[in-house]
């Protein structure tokens, strides 16, 4: 990512060309000078009086107010041409590609997890955490130099934001996103769509999306990212449930994991959802979570990934905090040269020549006509 921002300031065509137009700047200011030395001012008949007299320091440095102009105006080009410093900046991580897969079904509508003190749905924990988890904020460093994308399914799978390295347009994407039929939180209408959870199709395109990213980028494709390793973060609180569509069969999550598998592609799996007492037994009849446990747990473990259990707000930073310190990548030390420090001395350097230069005209060097 370093080396691309590097890339970006590289001066083009049009910007040599106004450098080199502003050298022509110097052969001006040195006939202006010369005329300036050589144009007389009063007339004798003879000099053979001042003969004798030597010619003082400010005589002959009369040069001294145009070399300075002169260093000013190079040093001021050579700011403009972005030299590069010999600072170093050394980057050890190496970003990876990460796609979240996120359950919108209806049942994730449930207030089961607590943020700030007051009970919120599911969906806008799970979508807080997910945004520190990327942006960064408390325990959470964030991943600046990931690839990540977003898949969201309930009744149909939908590749909502692609992977990518805008991750403030994730971000605002993500606050977009609800359940189908919600809208800012609110129940606007009812969908038929909120009542399935196709796990097996979320995983499927998951998978294809990350397949495509690592091809486009082996293949040189412009805009497309590599990526050392790839992640899937699915994420559920029901079992798989998809629409039964008549000539047709919905892929199974395990065999979707298996094929991820063989992909390289490793699935971490979440299942949310707090348990909560029914009726008016309380404790000792305690609310079952709704999802399928022994089946996150298979679809991790054929990929290499993890499963866990999020019941709370805090247990799901903690998840998203472990998977952050599995899924890092060291690459060694890089070296980058900035393009700021070299710049900015040669901005001071030409400032403080100006500054002399004005001094001195306005002083020894002052001229009456």
């Amino acid at each position: 990512m370093i080396d691309r921002l590097q890339e970006s300031f590289a001066p083009g065509p049009i910007f040599t060309w106004v450098c080199l137009a502003l050298l022509l700047l110097i052969p001006l200011i040195w006939v202006r000078a010369l005329r300036a030395v050589r144009r007389p001012t009063v007339r004798f008949s003879s000099l053979r009086l001042l003969a004798g007299l030597r010619p003082t320091w400010a005589v002959k440095l009369w040069f001294a107010p145009p070399l300075l102009r002169t260093l000013a105006v190079l040093c001021l080009i050579a700011a403009l041409a972005r030299p590069q410093s010999g600072g170093e900046y050394h980057d050890t991580s190496e970003g990876i590609a990460i796609q979240m897969v996120l359950d919108v079904s209806g049942s994730m509508q449930e207030d089961d997890f607590v943020m700030n003190g007051r009970r919120v749905r599911r969906v806008d924990a799970i979508k807080h955490v997910f945004s520190d988890f990327v942006l960064g904020a408390g325990k959470l460093p964030g991943r600046e130099s990931d690839l990540i994308g977003m898949t969201t399914f309930a009744m149909f799978a939908d590749t909502v934001c692609p992977l990518t390295l805008d991750h403030g347009s994730l971000a605002d994407i993500l606050k977009q996103t609800d359940i189908p039929g919600f809208v800012n939180g609110q129940q606007v209408r009812a969908e038929e769509e909120a009542g399935y959870t196709a796990l097996g199709d979320a995983i499927t395109l998951a998978t294809d999306d990350l397949r495509r990213a690592g091809e486009q980028a082996v293949a040189g494709v412009p805009g497309a990212e590599a990526a050392k390793s790839r992640v899937m973060i699915l994420l559920t609180d029901g079992a798989d449930n998809p629409p039964r569509i008549p000539g047709s069969t919905p892929p199974s999550p395990i065999d979707a994991a298996k094929v991820a598998a063989t992909l390289g592609i490793k699935i971490y799996t979440i299942g949310a959802g707090g348990a909560q007492p029914q009726g008016l037994q309380g404790f000792f009849n305690m609310r079952r979570p709704e999802f399928d446990e022994a089946a996150l747990k298979e679809i991790a473990a054929a990929t290499g990934g993890k499963y866990f259990r999020a019941a709370d707000t805090d247990s799901l930073v903690t998840i998203y905090d472990e998977i952050d310190k599995l899924e890092r990548r060291k690459t060694g030390e890089r070296t980058f040269h900035d393009n700021i420090a070299a710049a900015r001395v040669g901005m001071l350097t030409g400032l403080v020549l100006l500054l002399g230069e004005l001094v001195v005209v306005n002083t020894r060097y002052r001229r009456v006509p």
